[in-house]
């Protein structure tokens, strides 16, 4: 368990935080006030509770985070305030109890500016510094001429643009350069080139390595130092990981621009867009390489077909991210990447023979990247205009990790722990092949077992080597090591293991994958429809997580564990359980050890570096550095992508090397301090549909995020689970998926997975069900008053609506900092298609924007009370500093005010001028000394046994009661941060910050009160005031039930009803088909809790 820090010496409870989820929110600060109290406001005025009894900031703390001026709310707020409530009834939420908190009181930081909207300008700009006047003045020039000849001396070399003379420098002059580095595959991940460009000269560096100078190939590049500069690249992420200026603690003058996040974030490509892209491009090429040799152009076997208009027209504005596709989109330019193999398979001698053409292929790199650039940043800068999102994109391309000599530790004990465990699997393995190779004359054996029948038993009589031996056995057999060669991955291991699916024999089936056997006598109602019969077996395929429809390609693959773990696979053998769980224990390693062996560290002995950590005795360890090679927005949401860290599990207990996140370690005298964003994407969605009515917690999705009690089964994790009939962490996936977009079909699939003894009908029926209890009814017509579809009578439905409409408008944009989707995924480009993926952007291209919201206050904040921290890395919704032990708390203090403003700004940008006080604060911020998921977490696995000493867990509370012990001030008379300097983010005229916050976008206007109210009812007909038909047919939906059983669920009843449409049209009466589904699911309401 974690130690919680306490304000006085009286030893409270301690308290172990293992989720970050809606509940554990309600534990963010000390003290509950009596229920008597609480409801009093004139027992304390500082508590104040809206419309949805939702506590929000005390009015002290309310006006240091908003400021002076207010957004106009909804005119008619009396009367949504009556909507909320009615709706809020019709869900079973309404009176339902919910804890006051004691209102937190402390002295934030004043804003800077009017209001919270203008704070968050002038400390973008501030941030942004001069880097974005730099970057904007680098896209407007022209590199000049490229030299002739390349200088072979090691180190740098000037070409200058007057005079073309080359000379030796230490490093590049200018402020703004564009960069490209080379590396040697066969010798290691140093550089051997690089090549970078300003406006004024060309320069090259080459390797001493590489020029004979000598004889060790570990050389970083130096930038040199003393003045702020932007480095542009394409992936310059990884560049970057060969400067040695960025191996330091102190963070370097140098920020860097990607020209392939900038690309992904104006002309991406979704996943659900790129195989068509990619087909299209590879029938374009065929039908080119058609038209040269058969002088025609046209289709090339028949093949080629056209796509329909709208896939032509996003595939016209879009491409993929490779430099050469980039520069065709672009720039039209074709790029030859030939020379690359002298680097990917070539020796140092290769490169040294080839110089002068190798380093003119890292300068033409270097020429394209630039023309690329010069097209992009503007295209970016329309695209996402806020400060904030271009200081935000800049602190996450500084990212570094900390290791010490463990890290060698680490990488040593995995690859011996799974080489252990797999060699002896592979012998068990071979012992069994042995044991069924001596059946081979004895037909009447093999014949009749239902597992070695599968086999291939032929002998052939003229072969020389293992004569007398069936085929599967020779097959198997390694001749150069005259051995067997069987693994958990050969197709012949779960025969041989005798694996069971429920009691029931494993059979391959080619084109279907691994089914069950079930013999015809032992078949009844439950068993699952076969893919096929025999006289005396019902084939049946094993389920896969992708549904129906996906074949089962091996039963000891990871995504089999748990059927492993839950008995539904079962085998006689004792080898089956220790081959199972040897894919138990080496899943994460086998899938991730490529990556983690490949991660470039520099130590530090290195010469090329300095980096200002604590000196270390001779013989006591040693220190190094990663730079995680992040593409700052690797995806059209803008989410930062990253191979390794990015995708790092947590230690579990029976996964080998799963621990990789605890051998990042801090130097003596440091501390990680960090904290996850609470349910963020979750309370983003919720917060738009509350929006409509103007405050928060109105929606039954806002309520639940906010009050929702896990104990009380209130919240909306323990909702989903009663209705699926599954655990509660299983049913969050569930959530996150439908608020991403997913559908019945993926949640359906997700719940045969879960519940492998679950039939496809039921699991269709549950998911149904579903959702209909969230996100309702769809009204497919825009024949209605409203002139659109909308989602209606669910717990979500005002959270669709608001996202759809962000998502089909126009110009689809962040509502918080106003950035724009890609091109490819614009109406204009795409008609109705990729609705999934363009909702999936809006929430998570919303959460991009807290993530830089975020990041761009707590540089703020460093920078603004000269706070010894520094950012590490960010997983999504994760943020972690390194902090000297001094300022742990200082700095866990500034994540808590750089939290509070950020949710402050989505509540202002969303038209409510409040912030309930149980999503003000992080629940708590974590202060260790290795980076884990939880300072709690022991990080033991088969790899590393030894547990990793604790960490501790602050709240709010805790981390004030500790800057009073440590300061002798009081959280209510000054800001415990300590003693401000004045930034330039105060000085920025006021001209500037007015002309670039009017060209944001102003909040959207709330709906009217009619579609307010129709989105809560299922038949929302019925509750509309009579509309003239003013000419158009009048359309009257009409439900009639089936006589079929209803399906039985905790909180509702659902009948599968079909509809029928009529038509009243000129006093005639036709029936006519439904634009709707034929088939939908209805609900008759009961409370939900």
């Amino acid at each position: 368990m974690s130690t919680r820090i306490t304000c006085d010496t009286k030893v409270l409870r301690r308290i172990t935080l293992t989720t970050r989820s809606i509940d554990a929110r309600l534990l963010h600060t000390s003290r509950v006030i009596s229920a008597k109290a609480a409801l009093s406001k004139k027992n304390n005025p500082d508590v104040r509770i809206n419309a949805a009894n939702v506590q929000l900031l005390s009015p002290k703390l309310h006006a240091q985070v908003f400021g002076r001026s207010s957004p106009s709310g909804a005119r008619d707020l009396k009367a949504r305030k009556a909507a909320a409530k009615e709706h809020l009834e019709l869900q079973g939420i309404w009176g339902k109890a919910s804890d006051v908190q004691e209102p937190i009181a402390l002295k934030l930081p004043e804003i800077y500016g009017r209001d919270i909207e203008e704070h968050f300008m002038r400390i973008g700009f501030e941030q942004s510094g001069s880097y974005l006047e730099k970057a904007e003045q680098f896209a407007d020039i022209s590199l000049p001429s490229m030299p002739n000849t390349w200088s072979q001396q090691p180190g740098w070399t000037r070409y200058d643009k007057g005079s073309g003379k080359a000379a030796s420098v230490d490093h590049p002059e200018e402020e703004m350069l564009v960069f490209d580095v080379e590396v040697l595959v066969n010798t290691g991940q140093y550089p051997v080139m690089a090549v970078a460009a300003s406006g004024e000269a060309w320069y090259s560096w080459t390797s001493p390595y590489l020029s004979g100078d000598s004889d060790n190939p570990n050389h970083l590049i130096p930038l040199g130092s003393g003045k702020e500069r932007i480095v542009v690249g394409h992936n310059v992420g990884y560049d970057r990981a060969r400067i040695a200026n960025e191996y330091s603690r102190a963070q370097s003058d140098i920020r860097y621009l990607d020209t392939m996040s900038l690309h992904i974030a104006v002309s991406g490509l979704c996943s659900q867009q790129r195989p068509a892209w990619t087909k299209r491009k590879n029938q374009q090429d065929k039908a080119a390489m058609g038209a040269t040799t058969a002088g025609a152009v046209g289709a090339v076997d028949g093949e080629i077909s056209q796509p329909d208009f709208q896939e032509a027209k996003f595939f016209d504005v879009s491409s993929l991210n490779s430099l050469k596709d980039v520069a065709k989109f672009h720039c039209d330019i074709e790029l030859d990447k030939s020379v690359r193999s002298y680097f990917e398979t070539g020796t140092l001698q290769d490169i040294q023979e080839n110089f002068q053409e190798a380093m003119r292929y890292c300068a033409l790199d270097v020429d394209m990247t630039h023309r690329i650039y010069k097209v992009v940043l503007p295209k970016f800068r329309a695209n996402c205009p806020h400060p904030v999102s271009f200081a935000g994109m800049l602190n996450m391309g500084n990212s570094f990790l900390t290791v010490t000599e463990k890290w060698e530790h680490y990488l040593e004990r995995s690859s011996r722990k799974h080489d252990e465990l797999s060699d002896m699997v592979d012998v068990k393995l071979s012992d069994l092949a042995e044991k069924a190779r001596v059946l081979v004359d004895q037909p009447e054996v093999w014949q009749n077992d239902p597992w070695l029948c599968q086999l291939d038993w032929h002998v052939n009589p003229r072969q020389r080597k293992l004569k007398g031996q069936p085929k599967w056995y020779k097959d198997a057999y390694d001749s150069k090591t005259e051995k067997l060669k069987i693994s958990i991955r050969s197709r012949i291991a779960p025969v041989l293991l005798r694996l069971k699916w429920n009691g029931h024999p494993l059979h391959y089936i080619p084109k279907q994958g691994w089914c069950y056997k079930v013999l015809l006598s032992q078949v009844d109602e439950n068993t699952p429809k076969p893919i096929l019969q025999d006289d005396t077996y019902s084939y049946i395929k094993v389920p896969h997580k992708d549904g129906a429809d996906a074949n089962c390609g091996n039963p000891l693959a990871k995504g089999y564990i748990g059927a492993y773990e839950d008995r539904t696979m079962t085998s006689e053998y004792e080898a089956a359980k220790q081959a199972l769980e040897l894919n138990a224990k080496s899943a994460y390693w086998i899938s991730a050890r490529e990556r983690i062996l490949g991660q470039f560290v520099v130590w530090d002995n290195n010469t090329d570096v300095d980096m200002k950590l604590p000196k270390r005795q001779q013989n006591d360890g040693k220190y190094g550095m990663i730079l995680p090679q992040m593409v700052t927005m690797g995806t059209v949401t803008r989410r930062a992508v990253e191979k390794t860290w990015l995708t790092a599990s947590n230690a579990k207990a029976n996964r080998i090397g799963s621990e990789l996140k605890s051998m990042v370690e801090v130097p003596e005298g440091y501390k990680i301090v960090g904290a996850d964003v609470d349910s963020e994407e979750l309370w983003i969605s919720s917060v738009i549909g509350d929006a409509q009515f103007g405050f928060h917690g109105a929606s039954a999705l806002g309520w639940m995020t906010l009050q929702g009690s896990k104990s009380e089964g209130t919240d909306l994790h323990s909702k989903t689970a009663s209705i699926l009939g599954i655990s509660r962490d299983k049913a969050k996936i569930f959530n996150y998926a439908r608020i991403y977009g997913a559908g019945v079909k993926y949640a359906t699939s997700l719940l045969l997975q879960y519940s492998q003894g679950m039939d496809p009908e039921t699991a269709k029926e549950r998911a149904l069900a579903l959702y209909a209890s969230t996100k309702g009814e769809k009204e497919h017509s825009t024949k209605n008053r409203f002139d659109r579809q909308f989602w209606h009578g669910g717990s979500e439905s005002y959270m669709f609506n608001a996202l759809e409409d962000i998502a089909l408008s126009k110009e689809p944009r962040t509502p918080v900092l106003g950035c724009a989707i890609t091109d490819a995924l614009k109406p204009r480009y795409t008609g109705t298609q990729f609705l999934t993926s363009r909702v999936n952007w809006v929430v998570q291209s919303s959460g991009v924007d807290y993530l830089h919201l975020l990041i761009t206050s707590m540089a703020h904040l460093i920078d603004r009370y000269q706070i010894n921290a520094r950012f590490m890395l960010s997983v999504h919704d994760e943020v972690r500093y390194l902090s000297t032990e001094e300022d742990k708390h200082r700095t866990a203090l500034a994540l808590q005010v750089a939290n509070l403003w950020t949710r402050a700004l989505f509540s202002w940008k969303m038209g409510v001028e409040s912030l309930p006080q149980s999503v003000a604060f992080f629940s708590a911020v974590d202060i260790d000394h290795v980076l884990r998921k939880e300072p709690s977490m022991p990080c033991t696995t088969p790899s590393h046994e030894e547990k990793i000493k604790e960490g501790v867990t602050c709240t709010v509370d805790d981390t004030l009661c500790e800057l009073e012990a440590v300061t002798q001030q009081s959280r209510n008379n000054v800001c415990l941060l300590g003693d401000a300097r004045e930034t330039t983010g105060r000085k920025i005229d006021d001209k500037v910050i007015k002309r670039n916050l009017q060209k944001l976008q102003k909040p959207r206007e709330p709906c009217s009160l009619d579609f307010l109210k129709a989105q809560m009812h299922e038949n929302y007909r019925a509750t509309l005031s009579p509309a003239s038909p003013q000419g158009r047919e009048t359309e009257e939906i009409v439900t009639q039930s089936l006589p079929t059983a209803p399906l039985s669920l905790p909180a509702f009843e659902f009948h599968q009803v079909s509809r029928v449409r009529t038509v009243v049209h000129t006093g005639r009466r036709r029936a006519s088909p439904s634009s709707q589904s034929s088939s939908s699911f209805v609900k008759t309401v009961h409370p939900i809790f």
